[in-house]
């Protein structure tokens, strides 16, 4: 499949899983800043790897919640497929598998290293 194609379809899956997230979802550990930040598909469009951010209080008990809140984005993936396959007309609808994505916290963390060097 063209990588064209692949770029349309991870764009609009990052759409329609954001939308559910955000207005469908009522499983309560997932809650709070969790965003999709990239969707990579397959060639053969078996497998999408939906990452996500999840935002905290970076504090000790940032890994615990963090847990919490992947434990939840597994339960409801296959919710996700589903709304998937009800919005995005394609022969094949991938398997979610879920991913955290840390770069926001790591920039974040290098950006509070850089301002106590400065100060």
């Amino acid at each position: 499949m063209k990588r064209q194609r692949l770029a349309g379809i991870e764009k609009e899956m990052a759409r329609v899983i954001s939308q559910a997230i955000f207005l469908e979802v009522k499983n309560p550990k997932v809650k709070g800043l969790v965003s999709v930040t990239n969707v990579k598909v397959t060639e053969d469009l078996k497998f999408a790897d939906v990452y996500f951010s999840i935002l905290s209080t970076l504090n000790e008990e940032d890994a615990t919640e963090k847990e919490t809140v992947l434990e939840g984005l597994n339960e409801i993936k296959g919710f996700l497929r589903k709304r998937v396959a009800e919005e995005i007309e394609i022969r094949y609808i991938p398997e979610i598998r879920v991913k955290i994505d840390d770069s926001i916290e790591h920039a974040v963390k290098i950006s509070k290293l850089l301002n106590e060097l400065k100060g």
